[in-house]
């Protein structure tokens, strides 16, 4: 595999596992029943033998360690079964706005608001909204999303609390609308951890399943502090 596949961070996947945990409690819902059904619902989405058995033994019968390197693939069909499996029958599978929830979204910022604790807790600790968005962030969408993309993701300082992100999906597999709202949730979460108020996180421009060369992503963040 090249680096472009295998640049998934292992605790992002982690992360998703503990917010199925924690929606199963939330909801009460059978854990071990919920997560057959996306196992089930994931297997489906796989694509072809070698990806069915990775996810059988790897994701659903193995151990995700924080460390772990997985391939930008894993993520995909797992974040899209999840959200499949836990979404309401009237919910939304993807949202353009932290005003509108869904399941990516609040996987994200459930996600964002672990990590502030746990592993990345270094890249919150004395930092203002405006810092981490600056700083934190990009190093943050690296681990997430490998070196390439990182490396072609924009911040633009519109105020001190107006802010734009723009990614680059161009080349990234795993992108589509829904990790955009998982995006869309990490950031709204990382505001919320460092008292942010008002926050508003805005994706009206998503190009990430477009058939295009050049397939950019714009989020807009505003808040108060």
């Amino acid at each position: 595999m090249t680096q472009e596949e295998t640049s998934q961070l292992g605790d992002f996947i982690k992360g998703r596992l503990l917010f199925i945990e924690h929606y199963c409690k939330e909801n009460k819902l059978d854990y071990k029943t919920t997560l057959d059904k996306i196992e089930e619902e994931a297997i489906k989405r796989a694509g072809s033998k070698e990806k069915e058995e990775f996810l059988r033994e790897r994701l659903f019968g193995g151990l995700i360690l924080p460390t772990s390197i997985l391939p930008n693939w894993l993520d995909k069909v797992f974040l899209e079964a999840m959200s499949s499996v836990l979404k309401g029958p009237n919910s939304p599978l993807f949202t353009t706005t932290s005003r509108i929830s869904c399941i990516p979204f609040e996987a994200g910022r459930f996600n964002a608001k672990r990590q502030a604790d746990t592993i990345f807790k270094i890249m919150y600790q004395n930092r203002t909204p405006q810092e981490w968005l600056k700083f934190s962030f990009p190093v943050l969408y690296k681990k997430c999303y490998g070196e390439e993309a990182g490396n072609k993701l924009k911040i633009l300082e519109h105020s001190k609390n107006h802010f734009e992100i723009i990614t680059d999906n161009t080349k990234l597999e795993k992108a589509s609308r829904i990790d955009c709202s998982t995006v869309i949730g990490y950031i709204y979460g990382a505001l919320e951890k460092l008292n942010a108020k008002d926050i508003v996180v805005t994706h009206d421009k998503c190009l990430a399943e477009l058939p295009l060369d050049k397939k950019l992503c714009s989020f807009d963040v505003v808040f108060n502090y």
